[in-house]
C-alpha cells in the first residue's frame, strides 16, 4: 500500500526499491545470461543550471555511505562539503554491476538534491559576507525533505534554519520570531509585540515584523514604543520596502537606539542579497534556496572488467582528481604515478561494503566549507559575469 504522505521509507530506499524500471530489467537480463561484469562508474556534473555558477558544493557523501553499506562494492569520493567543478569525477564506485545497478537512481538523487541547495547557499553566503543569513524555505518543499533542506542550507554556509525538526537534526536552536498570522489573529501590532515579549523565552531575540497593517515606518515606531530597549531588530518581509529603511534608521537614531538590527525576507536570492547588502543587517531566505535547481549529475561506466570503456562523449578509464592550493584541478588516470604540489580529492569511503571514512560532525563540515569559501580566488567568488573554470584533463 502506498504511504498516505507518499513518502519512501528508509527500508525501501535501502532495498533499492526507489529505482528506475530499466535497472531492474537490466538485472534480470544479466542474471539470466550469467553475466555480471566488474565495472567502475564515476559520478560527475555535466554543467551548472545557471551560467553564473563557477563552482559547486558536493553534498550527500554520508547518505551514499549508508545506502551502499553492506554491499560488495568499493567507493571513493570527495569529502562532504568539498568544492567541485563540472566534468570532474566527484565519486567513483567499483564492483560487479548487478550488485549495485539499481542504486544509481538514489545515488544521483541524493547528490543532485543536496548539492543543489548547498551550492545555492554557498553563493548566498558569499553575497552576504559576514551578515546573518537564515533559511526560511522548508514550506516550499515536501515536508519529508525538511531535514535535508536545512542540512544542505546550514552546511552550505547559512547561519541558522527555521524548521524545528531540521534544527533538531543539526543540533542548533531554530530561528524565527513571529509570523503575520500572530499579528492578524490578535488584531494589533502592539498587542502581538507585547505578548511575544511577555510569553516567549528571553533567549529568543525580540525581532518585530513591521509590515502587516501600515507603513513599516509606523509599525517600527510601534515596536520601539512597546519593546523599548528590548527591541533587538525589525523584519521587513518584502524587498519592496527597502525605500523605507533610511527613514526607519533615522527614527531609531533620534530615539537613541543605534543598534537595532534590520532584517529583510521575501523573494530574496544571492543577487538581491548583494544589492541590499548595504541597507540591512541580515536576510531570511525562502523559496529561492529550498527550491534551488538540482544539479545535473550523471553516473557513467568508465571501465568494464578492468578495461577502459565508456559511452561516446565520456572519457574511459578510472580517474583521480588532484587540486593545488589555488583551487586548480587536474584529472588524471587513476594508475598514473603523479607527483606534484597537488592533493588527491577522491578518498576511500567504502571498502567492500565497509565504511572506512570517519564521519565528521555537521559543525566540522560547515566550518571547513566556510574556510574554503573564504579562501576561494576572487575570480571564483563572482556571483555573475565570471569566467567558467575548466578542469584540466591529462592522461
Amino acid at each position: 500500500m502506498v504511504d498516505k504522505f507518499l513518502i519512501s521509507t528508509v527500508d525501501e530506499i535501502k532495498k533499492g526499491m526507489v529505482t528506475d524500471a530499466y535497472f531492474v530489467r537490466t538485472e534480470e537480463i544479466l542474471r539470466k545470461s550469467g553475466e555480471n561484469p566488474q565495472v567502475v562508474m564515476e559520478l560527475f556534473l555535466r554543467f551548472f543550471p545557471n551560467p553564473d555558477y563557477l563552482f559547486g558544493v558536493f553534498l550527500g557523501v554520508n547518505q551514499i555511505a549508508h545506502l551502499l553499506e553492506g554491499l560488495p562494492v568499493s567507493v571513493s569520493a570527495m569529502e562532504e562539503g568539498e568544492i567541485f567543478f563540472p566534468t570532474e569525477p566527484v565519486l567513483s564506485i567499483e564492483g560487479n554491476y548487478i550488485d549495485f545497478a539499481r542504486y544509481e537512481t538514489a545515488i544521483i538523487g541524493f547528490i543532485s538534491f543536496l548539492s543543489g541547495i548547498a551550492s545555492k547557499a554557498a553563493r548566498m553566503r558569499i553575497a552576504a559576507g559576514k551578515k546573518e543569513v537564515l533559511s526560511f524555505g522548508t514550506r516550499r518543499q515536501h515536508p519529508a525533505l525538511a531535514p535535508s533542506v536545512e542540512y544542505a542550507s546550514y552546511v552550505g554556509g547559512l547561519d541558522g534554519v527555521s524548521n524545528v525538526l531540521g534544527a533538531e537534526y543539526l543540533g542548533i536552536n531554530p530561528s524565527g520570531t513571529m509570523p503575520h498570522s500572530l499579528i492578524l489573529v490578535l488584531g494589533s501590532n502592539k498587542k502581538a509585540f507585547k505578548y511575544f515579549h511577555d510569553y516567549i523565552d528571553s533567549s529568543v531575540p525580540r525581532i518585530a515584523l513591521v509590515d502587516t497593517f501600515a507603513s513599516p515606518v509606523i509599525e517600527s515606531q510601534e515596536a520601539l514604543e512597546v519593546l523599548g530597549d528590548n527591541l533587538f531588530g525589525i523584519r521587513l518581509d518584502s524587498k519592496d520596502y527597502v525605500e523605507h529603511i533610511a527613514e526607519i534608521k533615522w527614527i531609531f537614531k533620534q530615539k537613541g537606539d543605534n543598534n537595532i538590527k534590520i532584517y529583510m525576507s521575501g523573494g530574496l536570492d544571492e543577487y538581491e542579497i548583494e544589492r541590499l547588502h548595504r541597507f540591512v543587517d541580515g536576510f531570511g531566505i525562502g523559496t529561492r534556496l529550498s527550491s534551488a535547481p538540482v544539479l545535473d549529475f550523471a553516473l557513467k561506466i568508465v571501465e568494464v572488467n578492468k578495461k577502459p570503456l565508456s559511452k561516446v562523449g565520456n572519457l574511459p578509464g578510472a580517474k583521480m582528481v588532484y587540486r593545488n592550493n589555488l583551487f586548480q584541478d587536474m584529472v588524471r588516470l587513476k594508475e598514473t604515478n603523479f607527483q606534484g604540489n597537488y592533493q588527491p580529492l577522491l578518498k576511500p569511503l567504502l571498502d567492500q561494503g565497509k565504511i572506512v571514512r570517519e564521519k565528521e560532525s555537521i559543525q566540522q563540515t560547515r566550518e571547513k566549507l566556510l574556510g574554503k569559501l573564504e579562501n576561494l580566488p576572487e575570480e571564483l567568488r563572482l556571483l555573475k559575469n565570471g569566467k567558467p573554470y575548466k578542469v584540466e584533463f591529462i592522461p
